[in-house]
């Protein structure tokens, strides 16, 4: 007996392996025809533009609302942990490039992780479900090009838009925070903190690098989980939390990843 469950535990484990491995597989193959399908970024251009929309106008309540909060709550941090040596714009350029470089891309990435990823994976899964994807395929229409390209395009362009402005919003708050409602640093000591050791690839690397491929891994396993849905309204309601979850994994190691290798 006891050979048999050491035999099934393997035999699970081998299970798991494999379709671990042809996940990555077919990932890795969708992706490749996902670039190959930019060559039709006009012919799709009306499905692009209203990912654009869809993007830009459903996450831009909670985008502000989230910015606005990064900038409150770092600036209380930041206020708490310096002690009377600490030089006040020595704090205020910590809180300046862990919002730019940090707290704002990723925290914005995870929180659309959950709203756009679960809502693409839920959309494209009932399309599946619904048999709506076998449909676009008798049109001669091809799905990667109609559903997932223009998902992936819009996240890649779309999320550092919207990180450039939650970032724009964040230092605001922290700015208002500090000199008008706590009273705890002058404007121009605050400026002058925002202006020590600054380095323009900082900018970018917050702002465009980082928030661009968390947009890449958001849109596109929202897309791939949604195609492999199966099983009813249950395997869509799977498709879109196993989504939400490796988009969520995902970009909390590449965001180590690639702070190791770009800073």
């Amino acid at each position: 007996m006891e050979d048999i469950r050491k035999e099934n535990f393997f035999v699970r484990i081998g299970t798991k392996g494999i379709e671990f491995f042809v996940l990555v597989y077919e990932a890795a193959v969708l992706f490749v025809e996902t670039i190959l399908q930019l060559t039709n970024i006009y012919f799709y251009r009306r499905q692009i533009a209203e990912q654009f929309y869809s993007l830009a106008v459903t996450t831009l309540p909670v985008t502000s609302i989230i910015a606005v909060f990064i900038g409150l709550g770092s600036t209380v941090q930041g206020t708490y942990q310096t002690s009377a040596l600490t030089p006040r714009y020595f704090t205020a350029n910590v809180i300046f490039k862990s919002a730019i470089l940090e707290l704002t891309p990723i925290v914005l990435s995870l929180v659309l992780a959950g709203k756009i990823g679960g809502s693409l994976a839920a959309e494209v899964g009932s399309m599946r479900i619904s048999e709506q994807i076998d449909a676009l395929e008798s049109l001669s229409l091809d799905p990667v090009g109609f559903l997932v390209m223009p998902r992936v395009l819009a996240g890649t362009i779309m999320l550092p838009v919207m990180t450039i402005y939650a970032n724009i919003i964040a230092i605001f708050s922290s700015f208002f925070m500090s000199t008008a409602i706590l009273h705890w640093i002058s404007p121009g000591e605050y400026v002058s903190g925002m202006k020590m050791g600054f380095k323009v690839f900082e900018m970018y690397f917050g702002n465009v690098i980082k928030p661009a491929i968390f947009g890449i891994i958001i849109a596109f396993f929202g897309s791939f989980f949604g195609l492999r849905a199966k099983g009813g309204a249950k395997g869509v309601g799977v498709a879109s939390t196993t989504a939400v979850v490796v988009s969520a994994v995902l970009i909390v190691i590449l965001d180590y990843f690639l702070g190791e290798l770009l800073l």
